[in-house]
């Protein structure tokens, strides 16, 4: 049974920075090491990326955005974080909707690439990515990256 959430969707603006950060200091250190805090900050304050936040009511619950490669042949899911307290929800689920629905629209050709650890995968095989390499402690002690493309004929 899926359940209809309403979430207002906006570009990240640099107002929404300390909610950001909240967001994955709440995923620490299960999800996201304490290393990984920094390159997370660095991103935000970086120009011309691709981000979103998302709102239920006036909460700021989940971001989340990607990029691209300079011939435009790759796109790569980027930090999708959704508040702990609001894990389990579904808003995880609006959240890779809308980034994937963004990207094919954009780029209806595009592979489109994520990483992930061991605690998040499985989430992301039910929207069709499938794992192409497992590297233990990828991001850190504990923490396995797996690298996941999107199967070329998943829909949404």
């Amino acid at each position: 049974m899926s359940r209809l959430l309403y979430m207002r969707i906006e570009p990240y603006q640099q107002e929404h920075f300390e909610t950001c950060m909240q967001i994955i200091q709440s995923n620490t250190p299960k999800y996201i090491l304490p290393i990984e805090h920094l390159d997370y900050k660095k991103y935000l304050l970086r120009e011309n990326k691709t981000y979103f936040v998302f709102f239920k009511n006036n909460n700021l619950v989940a971001c989340g955005g990607y990029g691209l490669n300079k011939t435009k042949t790759k796109a790569g899911l980027s930090w999708g974080i959704v508040y702990r307290r609001y894990h389990n929800q579904g808003y995880g689920s609006q959240s890779i909707k809308y980034r994937l629905h963004h990207i094919k629209s954009d780029y209806p050709d595009i592979e489109i690439h994520l990483d992930t650890s061991q605690h998040t995968y499985q989430f992301f095989e039910k929207f069709g990515f499938i794992i192409k390499q497992i590297t233990k402690n990828g991001y850190g002690k504990g923490l396995d990256k797996y690298d996941m493309i999107l199967k070329g004929d998943s829909n949404l």
